[in-house]
C-alpha cells in the first residue's frame, strides 16, 4: 500500500492525464504506422501521433489560464502545417486525407483530455481505431451495396439521429405506461435488429449450412425459421432431422433476446428469469449435433433465405402498434380480470410477438414496483406459448422426420417452463 500511495502522490493530475494523452496518440500512431509503413511518404507514424497528442494536451493545459492565445496559436499553426503537408502530397498525386484528419483529431483529443474529457476521448480513440483499421473491409462492403440498401441506411440514420431526438419524452396513457420517446426507441431497436439480420443474410453466406442459416435467421424471426424449415423438410425428407434441429436452434436466440430486453427495462425481472432462460437455452441446444453432423459430412446445404426488405419501416410501426395493444391489453386485464386472466393474456400475447410482451411487462413492473415475480411469470408464460406455437407449426407443416427433434427440443423447453411456473405460483401469496 505504501508503494501504491507513493505512486498516486507522484502521479499528479497533470502527469496522469498526460500519460492518457500519450497513450491515445500511441494507439492511433500504432495503427497508422502499421497500415502506412509501406508508403514511402506517409505523413505520420507512431512517434508523430504521440507527439501531436502531447502537444494538444500541453496547449490545452496552458490555454486554461490566462494564455488562451497560446492554444489558438497552436491550433492555427498546426492546421496550417497540415494544410501545407496535404498540398505537397496533392501535388505528387496523393489525394487521401485520412492521416491528415487523424492527426487533427489526435491534437483535439489531447486538448479534450486536458479539459477533463478523458472517457469521451477514450471512446473517440476506440471509434477512430476501428474506422482506420477496417479500411479494406469497409471499402469491400460499400462496393457490394445496392442502391436500395444505401437508401435504407440513409433512412435509418435519419430516423435514429434526427427524428428520434425530436420526439417528446412525456409519459401518457393509463398508469403513464406510454411514451413517444420510448416508442421511437423501440422502432429504432426493431429496425436495428432487422437491418443487422438483413446484412448477415446478405453478406454472411447462410447457404454454407443449416446451422448458420438457423442462427442468422433466428436473429430476425425464429417463427419465420420454423415455417421455412418445416416447409423445406417436406421438399427434402432426408434432411428433416437437421431442419428440425435448426428450428430449435433458431428459437434458442429468443431466450437471449428476452433476457436482454428484460435487463434493459427492469433488471430485477432479468435476474428472476436468468435461471429458467439459461436452462431453456441449454436444452434447446441439445439437437445441435444433428446440424453439425450434416455440415461436417457436407452431404447437403440449405438454400439461402431471401434477405427481403433491408429496412421494413411498416413492420416496425406495426410492432409499435402491437406493443401499444399489448400494453393496453395487459392494463385492462390487470384492472378487470384479475391475476389469473393477466397470466392468460400474457400467454396469448406471447404467441403474437415475444418482444412486445417482454418490453411491456418489464416496463409495467419497473414503474409499479413490487410486481416483479408476477411480471417474470407473465414473460415466462409468453415464452412458453411462443415455443408451443412454433412446435405446432413445425408438426403440422413439416415432414414426419421433423417431429422427433422439435418434440425433443421444445418439449424440454416447455417442461422447464412449467416447472418454474408452478414453483413461482406456489411461492406467491
Amino acid at each position: 500500500m505504501d508503494t501504491l500511495d507513493t505512486l498516486r502522490t507522484w502521479l499528479s493530475p497533470f502527469l496522469s492525464s498526460l500519460l492518457v494523452a500519450a497513450g491515445v496518440g500511441l494507439i492511433i500512431g500504432l495503427e497508422r504506422e502499421f497500415n502506412t509503413h509501406d508508403k514511402p511518404a506517409h505523413i505520420g507514424g507512431i512517434r508523430t501521433f504521440t507527439l501531436v497528442a502531447i502537444l494538444g494536451y500541453c496547449a490545452g493545459w496552458i490555454g486554461q489560464g490566462d494564455y488562451a492565445a497560446v492554444l489558438v496559436a497552436v491550433l492555427a499553426g498546426f492546421f496550417l502545417l497540415i494544410g501545407v503537408a496535404y498540398y505537397v502530397q496533392a501535388v505528387q498525386g496523393k489525394l487521401g486525407l485520412t492521416s491528415e484528419v487523424a492527426l487533427m483529431m489526435t491534437l483535439l483529443m489531447g486538448i479534450f483530455i486536458s479539459a477533463g474529457y478523458v472517457r469521451e476521448s477514450l471512446a473517440l480513440v476506440v471509434l477512430m481505431t476501428l474506422v482506420l483499421s477496417l479500411k479494406e473491409q469497409l471499402h469491400g462492403f460499400i462496393r457490394q451495396l445496392t442502391e436500395e440498401e444505401l437508401y435504407a441506411f440513409i433512412k435509418f440514420i435519419v430516423l435514429a439521429l434526427l427524428i428520434l431526438p425530436m420526439l417528446p419524452d412525456q409519459p401518457f396513457g393509463p398508469e403513464n405506461l406510454l411514451n413517444l420517446r420510448d416508442m421511437g426507441w423501440i422502432v429504432v431497436l426493431v429496425l436495428s435488429i432487422s437491418f443487422a439480420g438483413y446484412l448477415l443474410l446478405r453478406f454472411g453466406q447462410p447457404n454454407k449450412g443449416i446451422l448458420l442459416t438457423a442462427v442468422i435467421g433466428g436473429l430476425i424471426s425464429s417463427t419465420l425459421i420454423a415455417w421455412v424449415f418445416s416447409a423445406r423438410s417436406r421438399e427434402r425428407p432426408d434432411l428433416s432431422p437437421a431442419f428440425g434441429a435448426g428450428i430449435v436452434l433458431a428459437s434458442s436466440i429468443m431466450f437471449v433476446r428476452v433476457f436482454v430486453l428484460s435487463a434493459l427495462f427492469a433488471d430485477g425481472i432479468a435476474l428472476l428469469l436468468a435461471l429458467p432462460l439459461l436452462a431453456m437455452l441449454l436444452v434447446s441446444l441439445t439437437p445441435l449435433w444433428q446440424v453439425w453432423r450434416l455440415r461436417k459430412s457436407g452431404s447437403a446445404e440449405a438454400a439461402p433465405l431471401t434477405p427481403g426488405n433491408p429496412l421494413d419501416i411498416k413492420n416496425a410501426v406495426f410492432f409499435v402498434l402491437l406493443y401499444i395493444g399489448v400494453t393496453l391489453l395487459m392494463f385492462g386485464s390487470r384492472q378487470w380480470l384479475g391475476s389469473t386472466w393477466t397470466y392468460l393474456s400474457g400467454a396469448l400475447a406471447g404467441i403474437a410477438d415475444i418482444d412486445a410482451i417482454t418490453i411491456s411487462t418489464a416496463k409495467w413492473a419497473g414503474s409499479a414496483g413490487g410486481q416483479q415475480p408476477q411480471a417474470a411469470l407473465i414473460i415466462l408464460l409468453a415464452v412458453m406459448s411462443n415455443s408451443l406455437f412454433k412446435l405446432l407449426v413445425s408438426l403440422f407443416n413439416g415432414a414426419p422426420g421433423l417431429r422427433r427433434p422439435v418434440l425433443y427440443g421444445f418439449g424440454l423447453v416447455l417442461l422447464i417452463g412449467i416447472s418454474f411456473s408452478v414453483f413461482w405460483l406456489l411461492q406467491m401469496p
